[in-house]
């Protein structure tokens, strides 16, 4: 792994992870995609989309290797 890949673990481990027995990343909740369709700014501006990757390992993997959009891996 990457000296980033390793930095950025350990700021998701030590600031987005929730507390044991679940883990899940608190940002994504390990889908690796980051919800933020429904979110209102304090403004009352809806800015969020769907297709953002989250930090997490998931999202990096995700972010690497995209799927295809014919299904396929």
């Amino acid at each position: 792994m990457s000296k980033k890949g390793r930095i950025l673990d350990r700021y998701w481990l030590d600031h987005y992870v929730g507390l044991p027995p679940f883990g899940l990343c608190t940002l994504c909740g390990n889908t690796g995609v980051i919800d933020t369709r429904n979110v209102r700014s304090p403004a009352g501006v809806f800015p969020g989309k769907y297709s953002e990757y989250c930090i997490c390992p998931n999202g990096r993997a995700m972010r690497k290797h995209p799927a295809r959009e014919d299904g396929e891996s």
